[in-house]
């Protein structure tokens, strides 16, 4: 049994295997990967911050400039100056539109915010000081017992730390902002694989290659034959994620692709039944996509639309890695997907046999 099982699976993505567009469609994912990959490691930045030293040898200065500059993951560049009236006039391209903002726009505010944290292990113990000595007047305390109150509580590492619900944290290794949509995209992409495993099995229902295939077995059929494709395409999601720097642990990984796959194949089969032709089910690929990237926490997670929402499985799939109660939502979503096609397949195959029924009596 599990012989044959693997020699269908292997005569399937050999087949699969000698069409052009198979292979341009897994050819994407390296495409966007790497592409993401270097445009993370150049420069970029949705603000540049001038950074002005007009004294060279103030090493604290020299400091936080430098450990500004080194951050190059964050959302902010910074570039050098000697003189302040070169750092309102150091630009690098001749501006095309004019951008007029208030005084306290949100790239000043967040640059404030980072200056700070950058300087605040400089005068972090002024300010515990002066806090003990003015604020809760023990001036008889001497330095060194301020001083060794203060080492005591010493926080070093990062006071804020950021974790998920279900208790995980992020990886170690820098996150670039640029890499944030690729899980998204890389699941939306995963449900166009689906599609086009259903639009390629409709085509060959068409030639007539399961003409000897019973029709009330050719649901079955359809989700045998795509499965061979959104698996492989689930592989190559797992490996994506994992050198897009965005994977997380592989027991939670596993189990959210698995479910993704098979909540895929449901939805997938379940529009090929809707569309009925080839033709219309590439049309609604265009609608479907789009749909997707809006109403799917792919670049931002919308509030409203829940219930359509709600009908797309990338949804489930980007929520449920760092919360579990949408894997079992995922789940769940599966098994009346599935229903659905049965219940509309075999209300389909009730009206072919109707129609015969009434051509024989005619």
């Amino acid at each position: 049994m599990i012989g044959r099982f693997l020699t269908r699976y292997y005569l399937l993505n050999k087949r699969l295997f000698k069409k052009y567009s198979f292979l341009l469609i897994l050819c994407m994912v390296p495409l966007l990967v790497g592409g993401l990959r270097l445009a993370a490691k150049e420069e970029s930045g949705i603000a540049r911050v001038v950074l002005c030293l007009p004294d060279p040898e103030d090493e604290m200065a020299v400091l936080v400039a430098e450990e500004l500059m080194g951050d190059e993951a964050g959302i902010l560049r910074y570039s050098l100056c000697e003189e302040e009236e070169e750092a309102p006039s150091k630009k690098r391209v001749r501006p095309v539109v004019k951008v007029v903002e208030r005084k306290d726009s949100v790239s000043l505010i967040l640059s404030r915010e980072i200056l700070g944290a950058a300087l605040y292990p400089a005068f972090s113990y002024a300010v515990y000081e002066d806090y003990i000595r003015k604020n809760l007047r023990l001036t008889e305390i001497s330095g060194e017992q301020i001083r060794q109150a203060y080492e005591r509580t010493l926080v070093e590492d990062s006071l804020f730390q950021m974790a998920y619900l279900d208790g995980g944290q992020e990886e170690e290794e820098a996150f670039h902002y640029l890499q944030a949509p690729v899980r998204g995209m890389l699941a939306i992409w995963l449900v166009l694989c689906g599609l086009a495993a259903c639009l390629y099995f409709m085509q060959d229902e068409e030639q007539g290659l399961y003409a000897r295939t019973p029709v009330a077995r050719r649901l079955s059929v359809s989700f045998g034959v795509c499965a061979v494709f959104v698996s492989d395409a689930a592989l190559i999601l797992l490996l994506a994620c994992k050198a897009a720097g965005v994977f997380t642990v592989w027991h939670r990984e596993v189990w959210s692709c698995a479910l993704f796959a098979c909540a895929t194949l449901a939805f997938c089969n379940l529009i090929r039944l809707l569309c009925v032709t080839p033709g219309r089910l590439g049309s609604c690929i265009v609608i479907l996509t789009a749909g997707m990237l809006v109403l799917c926490p792919v670049f931002l997670n919308l509030r409203g639309f829940r219930a359509v929402k709600y009908l797309l499985p990338p949804y489930y799939y980007l929520l449920s890695v760092h919360n579990v109660r949408y894997l079992y939502g995922m789940a769940a979503y599966t098994t009346v997907v599935s229903v659905l096609c049965v219940v509309l397949c075999r209300w389909k195959n009730a009206g072919v046999r109707r129609r015969l029924k009434f051509y024989k009596e005619c």
